[in-house]
């Protein structure tokens, strides 16, 4: 199996260690040539192994029967497209971005296999070719268009924790939940994950927030249960959010794909969603 990585951040760089741990033939598209250049020199470092990946900058080189994962985030995309279906029209595509915005841009593709991902491992991006694998996860697939079977290899490959979902709007539709409970939270308040469930005053917020949702959203009860909210926070008590990480980097934060999704797709006013995105935004200004 041949799968091409675009993106060489954190989830990048882990989903290639560990495909290529897994047995596919693994290369990534960076951006930026000094970046593949160490990947090429260097490899990848995982947890300190080595993984020999190639890496490259140009579409053009890109196998015409490789699978192509998006790990790019959802305002990177509009960059890509043209690329994409310039110089991959027929590739397998996979969407990885946190959201469900980027489900827009898939439709306007003309690739026959779309499907659509989500990474639910902890990555932390230490260096352009190191990474630290900071939660064990699954990756769970979904279809978006096309034939289930294309990616069907994905679920079978040895030692990559993989679920396969026939409802992508479901599968999809929960991450967001979750993220948009955890994920502004913690960039206002600059609390790692466990500390929204030991610090009383955050684990009340997070409690609206749900009570919030519940009342726009009563599937969340079947979809995402509070206790396994609570639950992932524990898991991953010492990670940061993704939004937090931006945030404090400088960097634009994921508030448009989750917060403002979710105050689009309610059938009701979210008030303190909105004064949590407000917010943030004033903040990213």
């Amino acid at each position: 199996m041949k799968v091409v990585i675009v993106g060489a951040g954190a989830v990048g760089l882990l989903l290639a260690c560990i495909l290529d741990e897994a047995g596919a033939a693994v290369q990534v598209l960076a951006r930026q040539k000094q970046q593949a250049r160490i990947i090429n020199e260097q490899g990848i470092i995982k947890d300190g192994h080595r993984h020999n990946v190639p890496a490259f900058t140009e579409w053009t080189e890109i196998p015409s029967d490789a699978f192509i994962l998006l790990a790019v985030k959802y305002d990177a995309l509009d960059e890509l497209v043209p690329a994409l279906k310039r110089y991959a029209p027929y590739n397998p595509v996979v969407f990885l971005q946190n959201g469900m915005l980027h489900l827009r841009v898939a439709e306007g593709l003309p690739h026959g296999d779309i499907a659509a991902a989500s990474v639910e491992h902890g990555a932390l991006k230490i260096s352009g070719n190191e990474v630290r694998h900071t939660g064990n996860g699954t990756v769970k697939w979904a279809l978006l268009k096309g034939r289930q079977q294309k990616f069907l290899p994905f679920t079978k490959l040895e030692g990559f924790r993989a679920e396969w979902h026939e409802d992508a709007d479901r599968l999809l539709f929960r991450k967001v939940l979750l993220n948009g409970i955890i994920n502004p939270l913690t960039a206002i308040t600059a609390l790692k994950n466990g500390e929204l469930v030991t610090n009383p005053y955050a684990f009340e917020l997070m409690q609206r927030v749900y009570a919030e949702l519940d009342r726009a959203f009563p599937e969340i009860k079947t979809l995402l249960p509070f206790e396994e909210v609570t639950a992932l926070c524990k898991a991953t008590a010492e990670n940061k959010s993704s939004m937090l990480m931006d945030r404090q980097a400088g960097r634009k934060m994921e508030l448009d794909t989750i917060v403002l999704y979710l105050l689009e797709r309610s059938p009701i006013e979210l008030p303190l969603l909105k004064a949590f995105y407000q917010l943030l935004k004033s903040i990213e200004v």
